[in-house]
């Protein structure tokens, strides 16, 4: 960043500056003669000297042009003017000062829309800039800065620097030739009255910054405070659970008050400053009318001074004081604009930066190129050395374990050959080229790295592995498309002038080449393979079958799931296996749903008939008061509790038994608890409480026959559930119509999953390796009918949340190991990626991600030697230093 605002806003609005300054010097005369025009009304037309000695009428507006007297002296007459009575003369003198008014107004609003349109456009500028200096930062200079903190700069903090961007060259020369013309206008009027009103504006000039400057003291220590706080509420924010876990809110809602308190005192200081200096101000400013009053009136009194030269000097003074105080504000805002301005520039200019990305580019190293490490050292903040003058050459393409105890000298290499740290003495190439000196852009065409944190961004699977090949610049396009689409032209020409990228991010930026792929067409291919080394394909297909489609999708498309739905029932019918599977038929109780699934016999889209609100819902408790369902149920709801305390009591909430088991979370038990021993003691459950009997309700609604086995569903009441199902579609209000989509077997269901839909019907509880059979079966049919595709990309759409909170620390760290091989790298590192998984679990991936990497270079790190069998070569690790080399594994060997 340049260290100077002016330098920074001259360099990359210079051409606007001085059309903008062009304008202002357009504007002065206009101005001067909108000052003169009051003389001439009051000494022309009101007083009548242009109709002294008894003359009816004046001329006005006559303009001519006379050569001075070295020149021969001879004139011409452009226009004669308008021969005018006094009363049209009166008038015509008003609306011309009128007409000025409007010019000098036009002239205003064009130099501001401008300004602001500038400054604008100038803070587009200074965030993008800040934020792609932000994006070269090493990754040891960027470890420690608060993601707050950061953000509040480029959001917060630039915004008064944007504000005054606009002002800084074009507001002092306006407000000055302002100020300059109505104080030279005074001058020529009254040299004494004009005198005075120069001491004046040069009083608050010199008195009002100087009071100023404790403002500007306590408005760096204000945005150093909210900076700072802004800081500690994202710590706190990170560290949530921990503070939960250990009860330590109470002491960071003090440390938070504390630090709100301090910042009140500052601003409370602040605003006393400001209203105080603003108040002498106005002092100051009031003082000259009263000075143009008595003294101006005296000297016209004695006929020193026209009456129409003091009103055009009161006139011309209501413009003086408004330009003096912005002129005034101006110079602090500049002071503060300035101070804000160097700490942000200081904050986004570290010692060394990573090229940029549009730099020139280096050559890329051929494949077989190797890593050459000479004399590399590094130590830590405390200074104890975790590489020690290491020299190694790393031939490739080839598999390298390296391999010791973690933290020690194995894990900062890996971090150093994947460029995750800088902060070394020595050299590391790639080739010829030192690795720090690859652009981003470059070194993603060559080397990939995969650490413990798998470093996920909100948004579904898919963006977070294609994030791998967003690197090709895509082509501007045709300008006469763009030309044709305003909107769009708009947006380019203010990219281009705020020095943003020309290309929105909407366009196509994806590596097909680096994919692998011919084109859009094949990318889920590309990512499936990368799934597949990965080990996470089950769970991409998992997400899918669980998903939904949305309302892009035909219902062409949807009716191929509708046929697999029929395929898989014949099937079933065909090997045997029909008792696996409950259909969901309209005229049968599915034993595997529960009995308000089997009422509703639909999926909810709303939240009026959710199964955890069903049981307070008018409507569903009239239709089950109808068909005398609703004490029946009651006392399902009453068995089910009585069972729950009596068999989980005393169990952790998290224990398994609860979501298999129980249809009574953990957190209501101990409610439960209450409501069965009122209904012990008084024998019945009539006699509860509305809420409680509500409870009981929700229990009994939950309650699935097979799964809870209290003997409670019998074929009477089969029967009552069914005519209540019937009764409840029916009769279903109009205002419930998009609350529910009914079970229909010839239909696919939208509301639905995927899985749901093709299934249609639940697997029967109680009978061995049930699901793993039926799910073979529907999965073979899905490949079978070509929908497999359809299920993983619908997969790919699930989305992974902040952090990847969404998916397990396992399918974290598949999916970014599934990242770093989606764009095919010369070379991969992986540090520490492993440590999600179990020994054997690791020990398949591992095997999985060498099959991928065939033929090219990989750099894992490893805890011992024997996880390391079947590697190229094998480095070992005590702490610093290299215990050994080289290890001829079994496989080289054999």
């Amino acid at each position: 960043m340049d260290p100077s605002l002016f330098r920074y806003v001259w360099q990359h609005s210079r051409g606007e500056q001085i059309f903008l300054l062009l304008v202002i010097l357009a504007s002065l005369p206009f101005y001067w003669i909108s000052l003169e025009v009051p003389k001439h009304i009051v000494n022309q037309a009101i007083q009548g000297g242009a109709f002294e000695g008894g003359k009816q009428t004046a001329r006005l507006f006559e303009m001519s042009l006379a050569l001075p007297d070295f020149l021969g002296g001879a004139s011409w007459r452009i226009f004669d003017g308008l021969e005018l009575t006094r009363v049209p003369f009166l008038f015509a003198l008003s609306l011309w000062f009128l007409v000025l008014v409007l010019i000098n107004g036009a002239f205003k609003y064009v130099i501001n829309i401008r300004k602001g349109i500038l400054g604008e456009r100038m803070l587009r500028r200074l965030r993008f800039d800040l934020f792609s200096i932000l994006m070269r930062f090493r990754p040891e200079d960027i470890a420690p800065l608060k993601p707050a903190e950061v953000a509040g700069m480029i959001k917060d903090e630039v915004d008064p620097i944007g504000g005054f961007i606009g002002d800084a060259f074009i507001q002092p020369i306006f407000l000055i030739t302002q100020a300059g013309t109505a104080l030279l206008f005074i001058m020529m009027q009254s040299p004494s009255l004009g005198l005075a009103a120069l001491v004046v504006v040069l009083a608050q000039a010199i008195i009002i910054p100087i009071l100023r400057r404790e403002q500007i003291r306590l408005g760096r220590e204000r945005q150093l405070a909210s900076r700072q706080l802004a800081g500690r509420i994202g710590e706190a924010i990170e560290t949530a659970p921990a503070l939960h876990t250990f009860g330590a809110t109470r002491y960071v809602e003090a440390e938070i008050g504390d630090r709100l308190g301090g910042l009140y005192r500052i601003r409370a200081d602040l605003f006393r400053r400001k209203f105080a200096v603003k108040f002498l101000n106005n002092l100051l400013a009031q003082l000259t009318p009263f000075i143009f009053y008595a003294a101006g009136g005296y000297l016209a009194l004695v006929g020193t001074v026209s009456i129409g030269s003091l009103v055009a000097v009161i006139n011309a003074y209501k413009d003086l004081p408004a330009p003096i105080n912005d002129l005034i504000t101006w110079d602090q805002q500049r002071q503060d604009v300035q101070v804000k301005y160097e700490q942000v520039s200081a904050q986004f200019s570290p010692e060394r930066l990573l090229p940029p990305a549009n730099g020139k580019a280096a050559a890329i190293p051929p494949a077989d190129t190797p890593i050459q490490l000479t004399s590399v050292s590094v130590q830590d903040a405390r200074g104890v050395s975790l590489l020690d003058r290491l020299s190694l050459t790393l031939e490739r393409p080839g598999h390298i374990a390296l391999v010791g105890p973690a933290g020690a000298g194995r894990d900062i290499l890996a971090r150093i050959v994947g460029r995750q740290f800088l902060a070394y003495q020595g050299s590391v190439k790639i080739g010829e080229v030192e690795i720090s000196a690859f652009s981003d852009l470059e070194l993603s065409q060559i080397l990939s790295f995969v650490g413990s944190d798998p470093l996920l961004s909100p948004g579904s699977i898919r963006d977070n592995i294609l994030f791998a090949a967003q690197r090709r610049s895509p082509a501007l396009g045709d300008i006469s498309v763009l030309v044709s689409d305003n909107a769009q032209y708009k947006a380019f020409l203010e990219a281009r002038r705020s020095g943003n990228p020309l290309v929105s991010a909407d366009a196509d930026w994806t590596d097909y080449q680096a994919l692998g792929v011919a084109g859009p067409q094949d990318v889920d291919e590309a990512i499936r393979r990368a799934l597949d080394a990965a080990g996470a394909f089950a769970d991409i297909n998992r997400f899918g079958v669980r998903g939904r489609f949305d309302d892009s999708h035909s219902d062409a498309f949807l009716e191929r799931f509708v046929r697999a739905r029929q395929v898989v029932r014949e099937r079933l019918v065909s090997k045997g296996m029909s008792h696996l599977v409950d259909p969901f038929d309209p005229q049968l109780y599915n034993a595997g749903a529960s009995v308000g699934e089997n009422l509703l016999f639909g999926v909810p889209k709303g939240k009026k008939l959710h199964m955890d609100s069903l049981q307070r819902d008018t409507f569903v408790r009239s239709i089950l008061e109808a068909e005398a369902l609703l004490e029946p149920l009651i006392d399902f709801g009453l068995r089910v509790a009585e069972m729950a305390v009596e068999t989980f009591a005393g169990l952790p909430p998290e224990h398994p038994v609860f979501e298999r088991y129980s249809a009574i979370r953990p957190e209501d038990l101990p409610r439960f608890q209450e409501i069965v021993d009122s209904v012990h003691a008084r024998g019945t459950t009539r006699a509860l409480s509305s809420s409680a009997r509500t409870r009981l309700l929700g229990a009994g609604l939950a309650y699935i026959e097979p799964r809870h086995r209290l003997g409670l569903v019998t074929e009477a009441f089969t029967a009552r559930v069914l005519r209540a199902r019937h009764s409840f579609r029916s009769h279903l209000p109009y205002q419930y119509s998009d609350e529910i989509e009914f079970y229909d077997p010839a239909r696919y269901m939208r509301t639905a999953p995927v899985g749901d839909n093709i299934l249609f019907g639940r697997i029967s509880y109680g009978i061995a390796n049930a699901p793993e059979r039926v799910y073979a079966l529907a999965r073979g049919i899905v490949e079978e009918l070509g929908l497999d595709k359809d299920i993983f990309a619908l997969g790919l759409n699930f989305e992974v949340g902040k952090n990847g909170w969404q998916l397990q620390p396992a399918q974290r760290a598949r999916i970014a190991i599934a990242r770093a091989l989606v764009a095919n790298p010369q070379i991969l590192v992986m540090e520490n990626a492993f440590l999600a998984f179990s020994s054997t679990e690791a020990e398949s991936l591992l095997h999985s991600v060498r099959n991928a990497m065939q033929g090219r270079t990989l750099i894992a790190t490893l805890p011992s030697s024997e996880q390391a069998e079947g590697f190229d070569r094998v480095i070992e690790f005590d702490g610093p230093r290299i215990v050994t080399r080289d290890i001829v594994t079994l496989a080289q060997s054999a």
